[in-house]
This record gives C-alpha cells, structure tokens and sequence, in this order.
C-alpha cells in the first residue's frame, strides 16, 4: 500500500489529523480491522471514546416501547475503552471454586448456524446476503486473532471418554460447542501490539459526534470529535469504518444530519430499526431420576479445559425441525442447583412472591418445582425448594471431587429474537450528554409469537430429555404460560442492517452504506438476523472481512486532497 499523501499528525495540532483508514471504535470489531489494514501498511488513526478503564462512560439510553427494555440493562452492557464491550464481559474463566472474584473475565464464541443466514418464509425478515460458507474462511481466520483454539465446534472434536454429548433424538435436538477467550487478548494483546505498530495512531477519549459529507452527500470529507480533556479536533480519510456497537453506530448516522435530512444512510428509513438482543429465559429445572446419572452425563455441558482451550457443549432444536415448525433459534444450558427439603406446594411459591417477582430472602433464592414434569409420563411431586441461586454464573462444577452430588440443573435458553423493523434506536431531541449528543432512545417489545416459538422449543428439550432417561424437566419461572424475560446480554445486533436490497438496509455485503462510497461499518450492528449463540467470533469473522476488502478498494478511493 502506497503512503498517504501526508503523514498521520500528531495529537494537540489544530489541523486535521490525516489517514488512509479512520476507524470509530476499538472493541473487537474496531481493532480486527484495524489489525488487517495495519498489517498491510494502510496508515490508520483509531479514535476510542472512552478512557483507559472507564468501561460505561457515556453509557446512558433512553427506553420505552410495549416491553421497554431494562433502562439499566442497557446501560451495564455497553462498554467504551480500548476493547470496548470486551471490557464488561463477565464469564470467570477460572473453575467456579478458584478463589477468584476478580480473575479473568472472558465470554462464549461460536459460529452461527447456517440456517441463520437462511431467509425463511415463516420467520419475516430474515436471510443475510451472506452464507455461513462464505463466512467459513474468515471464521478460520477470526478463531486465531480471538485467542480461540482450532476452529472446531462440532462435539467429536471435544468429547472424551469422560464427557461425551447426550445420546438424544437427533431429529430434536442436537449438540454443539462454545470455546471461551479472555477479554485481556482484545485488551492487552491486540491493542498492544497495534499501538506499537508504525502507521497506526490510537486516540481516547475521543468522542465523535458528526460525520461531515460533502456537498453531494454520497461522501464522508471529515470525522468529527470532541475530547473531555483539551480540544476535540477532526480526521480526513479516504475511509471511514464505524465500529461503534448495536446503538452508538445507528446515533452516529441519526445525528450526522446537518446536511442530510434524517441522518446518514437514512433515505429509505432503515437506519436504527431491526435492533434484537438475546433475551434469556429459564426453561426450568432438569431433577435426575433416580438411575439417571445425571451428573456424569453433563460432563461435556459444563465449560472445562481441553488442552489450553476451554470448551463447554450446548444443546440446540435440530435444524430441520426448526425449519418444519417454524422455530427460532435457542440454546440450552445446564447449570447446577443445591437442593433443600421444604413442604413447599405451587400455591406456597406463589404466595412467598413479592408483586414485582422478585420476592425476599429465601423466596428471593429460590425456585419451587412447579406443575408438572413436561414430557414425562407422570405428575413431579413438587417438594424440593432450589436454593443457592444468586447468579447464573456456576461453570466449573464438574471439576469437583463431589459433582456427581447434582441432581437438579437449571435449564438456561439463550434465544433468538425476530427480526422486527418496530424495534429501533432513534434519537431524543429533548436530552443530550456531555458533548451536545442527542440521546439514544430504544423502542423494543418482545412479541408474543417470539415467546410462543420458544415454550415450543423448550417443550421439545424436555421431550427429548426425558425420552433419553435423563430426569423429568420441571417449569418453574414462566407467567401465563409464557417464558419470562430474565435481561439481555451484552448481545446489541442490527439497527444497521446489511441487505442486497437499499430499501431493506443499511450496508451493502461489504458493510459499505448502500448511499455513501467510502463509509464502511464494522460489528453486529449489521446482523440482519442474532441466532442465539454470542456474536463475537461473527463480529470478529465480519471484521477481519471487511479489512480485506478496504485492502483491495483503497487504491480506487480518491486519495485526500
């Protein structure tokens, strides 16, 4: 790659800071791209609106809707600073009994299936412009810069004698693997080596807050940013890459409008819509029988060390079945439970509830077994209370010298949410941070068809399950009928949607905005549908594809004047 037509600047100059690349956002989407450009000699300035630690900076969201989305969940997951969301990840990567509150945190990869890229008729707007084939090699690629072991994620790669996957009906359900990477290999490592790479500045607490185009409007002539500390300043780019997340990218296009009425991209109104999260849903409880073994056969369903890799199995519905019913996508995970005898009834458990659901004290801890053993033959004779349930996080427990004490697991469902053009990042006029910025307003509901797709599935776990002899699934936490949301993850997807189509999306197959020639977005921000597994290594795979194709297209851009 040639140099630019003038060196990168230094910090604190009043011009414009100049680059081949101009890149908002260093989380992992952020800094793949950057690594691949950098590695070519493209010269890149990376601005970051956070500080070093300050993860929630400038993390504030409006909420409203049918089923307003917690103010606060949003709030807690998301993350600025070098690594960006990386930084709020809270899976312990030690076993469950290390003394280790503040150890290494890291997160679950995995690819999506290919049938989430697939547009299905009975699932309204999905399909991606994408096949998970055409994903494959950067997946591959994306395994390595994420600190992740071979790109394996089928059981055979992982089972041994010990701990193999769960002999079910494979025309339910099927078993498929996480591998896990510490937040550190974003923070430390890839940021580390990028700032000691020549051609690539790095600045924080750099916050943007609008995006210049000129006179035409089909072009971004400058990037806009303001500091808490001294003078903002600009850069000129001959690209733009934004890699700000599932809200900040949607209310940097929204509030870059002091040209282009409406914001960036927006002419066909897809900005900020289609905006999904993973919603989290306790099935129930899985209670062994009594031969059942339940413990030992859970083996490979509990996050453990293989080699240097830490993996951990899944149950998901099989994917003929899914495409028979109609079905979305979701994920099945086992966690331990204590037990303790109580005389408590169905009616108790309801009556030891606060009106918020919450309840207190012992009631606040724990779960009845509820109504009836779904899937299996007989009713369960509710008289074990859950206890010891403060969190979700209880990974390791098979290390254990005593695991094979579990015979109650809570049942987990990681799920899939609809693509729903009504769900939406826009922006309040009527409040703004710091920086004069407009603040994001969320507009989200959970439908009712979504959670009838996911009693559905839940209900073919529970068959499956009790067919192998496995234990009798237990409903406990659902209101109505219907799955009751626990939160969200940290899992921001869409609200800039990638499409074949101007009119259904925002970015073309190559994360180019369909209306602009050199303005790029990098991050799930473009899924045009979740799945139901965390979408870092996806993030990652678009990234690392995205910096392969700014590769080949720089020399076509026109070069600064």
């Amino acid at each position: 790659m040639s140099e630019p037509t003038r060196p990168i600047d230094l910090p604190g100059t009043r011009r414009p800071l100049e680059a081949d690349v101009c890149i908002v956002g260093a989380g992992p989407a952020g800094l793949s791209v950057a690594e691949v450009l950098s590695s070519a000699g493209v010269r890149v300035v990376l601005l970051e609106g956070g500080t070093e630690g300050a993860w929630r900076q400038l993390a504030d969201v409006r909420s409203d809707g049918e089923d307003a989305y917690p103010q606060s969940s949003v709030k807690e997951t998301r993350g600025s600073g070098i690594g960006g969301t990386a930084g709020q990840w809270s899976y312990r990567m030690s076993n469950v009994d290390a003394d280790a509150e503040a150890g290494e945190r890291g997160c679950r990869y995995a690819p999506l299936d290919p049938i989430d890229f697939e547009q299905r008729a009975e699932v309204a707007h999905s399909g991606w412009p994408l096949t998970r084939s055409d994903l494959d090699p950067w997946y591959a690629k994306a395994q390595k810069i994420s600190g992740l072991g071979e790109y394996a994620y089928h059981p055979s790669s992982w089972s041994t004698p010990q701990a193999q996957p769960l002999d079910l009906d494979p025309t339910l359900v099927e078993t498929q693997m996480f591998q896990f990477a510490p937040a550190s290999n974003w923070i430390d490592r890839v940021a580390g080596q990028l700032r000691t790479r020549a051609g690539v500045l790095i600045l924080t607490d750099a916050n943007v807050t609008r995006l210049e185009v000129d006179t035409a409007g089909t072009t971004v002539t400058g990037v806009h940013y303001a500091r808490s500390a001294g003078a903002g300043g600009s850069v000129r780019a001959r690209a733009v890459v934004l890699a700000t997340g599932g809200i900040e990218t949607a209310r940097l296009l929204l509030m870059s409008d002091d040209r282009i009425s409406g914001g960036l991209g927006n002419s066909k109104d897809q900005v900020g819509r289609y905006w999904m999260e993973h919603p989290l849903v306790r099935g129930g409880m899985l209670v062994a029988r009594p031969a059942g073994r339940l413990a030992e056969r859970l083996k490979l369903y509990d996050a453990h060390w293989q080699g240097t890799t830490k993996v951990m199995a899944k149950l998901s519905i099989a994917p003929d079945r899914m495409r028979k019913e109609g079905l979305l996508s979701t994920s099945c995970l086992f966690l331990p439970r204590h037990e303790v005898i109580a005389g408590g009834t169905v009616q108790a458990y309801n009556e030891i509830r606060s009106p918020s659901g919450r309840g207190s004290g012992l009631a606040h801890k724990a779960l009845l077994g509820a109504k009836i053993a779904l899937g299996a033959p007989a009713l369960f004779n509710a008289r074990k209370v859950i206890a010891e349930q403060p969190g979700l996080d209880h990974s390791g427990w098979s290390s254990a010298p005593d695991a094979g004490r579990f015979r109650v697991f809570e049942v987990i469902h990681q799920t899939e949410q609809s693509p729903d053009p009504d769900n939406r990042i826009t922006l309040d006029r009527r409040t703004f941070d710091r920086f004069g910025r407009p603040m994001p307003l969320l507009r989200w509901r959970w439908t009712p068809e979504d959670r009838r797709r996911i009693t559905r599935s839940r209900n073919l776990y529970a068959d499956a399950l009790a067919s192998a002899g496995l234990g009798d699934f237990v409903q406990t936490d659902w209101e109505n009928g219907q799955p009751r949301m626990l939160g969200g993850n940290h899992h921001h997807m869409g609200g800039v949607r990638m499409s074949a189509d101007p009119s259904t999306g925002v970015v073309d197959v190559n994360a180019k905005l369909h209306e602009l020639s050199n303005l790029f977005v990098a991050g799930s921000s473009v899924f045009p549908s979740g799945g139901s597994v965390n979408p870092t290594l996806t993030i990652v795979a678009l990234s690392l594809r995205l910096g392969s194709h700014l590769v080949r297209e720089l020399p076509g851009l026109p070069a600064l004047a």
